[in-house]
């Protein structure tokens, strides 16, 4: 699927925003308390995107419910390298930092059945903590892919209320699990009546989409309801414009950002922590948290993300190749 510049650029602002967001919430200065307290705003970005991208890939591809396990391998092979490295720099730098003088942080304590359990994103349902912070998002896409990839082929063959009913039927097994209405599940709904409303034509979905909008407010907050709302305007109305190679570039780092910034800007910020304070002087050291973790993400996104998404293309290739003698 062609990258879309307004999808990348919007990829590029999110993960930005949570990396600040971290970075942020260890200072004092007025400026990083303001960032810190809307910063993580980007998560709720990131699934409107995926609500609109992961349908919109399956679209006209004539997938099917029997393609499921291959869709879910491919979407495995995709992300999961990145996600495992990002792992083991956590394992790596924890140790690291506990040698180095003046270590104030908490000294390494995991297990092997904890780590284990980060591997199909099961943390939530067992009693240990994620690594990372961040990880937690992971865990909801997964559980989106699970659920988009077993519905798909019916949904898009029917009307958008069965869409909507599904999108229902999710939030009240999560309330029925966790006693809140979890408006995550709407986020990626409002991105899938994005898709369905610009890309399949449905004349119901315009109005299921404002629908879904409002109700995110009402749940979600005016905060994150504004959130929703930008990075749902901006496919909706820009999906045709081009942003320009930036909104490609740093789109495409996006992911091993998210994954890298808090082990390696986190500690760059616990650093600067140390010699000084003030506003001018922890913006610095915000801009270098956030070009380390730029530097590690391109690291890690030409090494192990990009060699992911190659392995990703040829499965899908093998899968359309015709067999000998057809």
């Amino acid at each position: 699927m062609k990258r879309i510049s307004v999808v990348e650029a919007l990829r590029a602002l999110a993960s930005i925003s949570v990396a600040l967001f971290h970075f942020c919430n260890q200072l004092n200065s007025i400026g990083a308390q303001l960032i810190a307290a809307y910063g993580w705003l980007g998560v709720d970005v990131f699934f409107v995107i995926s609500g609109f991208v992961i349908p919109l890939s399956l679209y006209g591809t004539g997938y099917g419910f029997k393609n499921f396990p291959f869709f879910l391998f491919r979407r495995l092979v995709r992300l999961e390298p990145p996600y495992l490295v990002s792992i083991a720099l956590i394992i790596v730098l924890w140790h690291a930092s506990s040698m180095a003088p003046g270590f104030a942080g908490t000294a390494p304590n995991y297990s092997v059945p904890q780590i284990a359990s980060h591997l199909f994103y099961l943390v939530p349902l067992t009693g240990y903590s994620w690594l990372n912070p961040v990880y937690w998002s992971l865990a909801y896409e997964f559980v989106f892919y699970i659920i988009v990839g077993i519905s798909f082929s019916y949904l898009i063959q029917r009307n958008v209320v069965a869409t909507v009913a599904v999108a229902l039927c999710a939030i009240a097994i999560a309330y029925f699990i966790r006693k809140f209405a979890d408006v995550r599940v709407i986020e990626f709904l409002v991105g899938a009546l994005i898709m369905r409303s610009v890309i399949v034509k449905d004349i119901h979905a315009k109005a299921w989409l404002l629908i879904s909008l409002a109700a995110v407010f009402i749940f979600g907050g005016i905060a994150t309801g504004t959130a929703v709302a930008i990075g749902a305007g901006g496919i909706y109305f820009f999906r045709k414009v081009d942003f320009g190679r930036w909104a490609l570039l740093f789109g495409g780092l996006s992911y091993s950002l998210y994954l890298v910034h808090v082990p390696v800007g986190g500690r760059v910020i616990n650093l600067a922590k140390r010699f000084g304070h003030g506003g001018l002087y922890e913006a610095f050291a915000v801009v270098c948290a956030l070009a380390a973790s730029v530097a590690v993400a391109a690291l890690l996104h030409r090494w192990v993300e990009r060699p992911a998404m190659a392995a990703s293309r040829k499965i899908m290739a093998m899968r359309h190749r015709p067999m000998p003698g057809y």
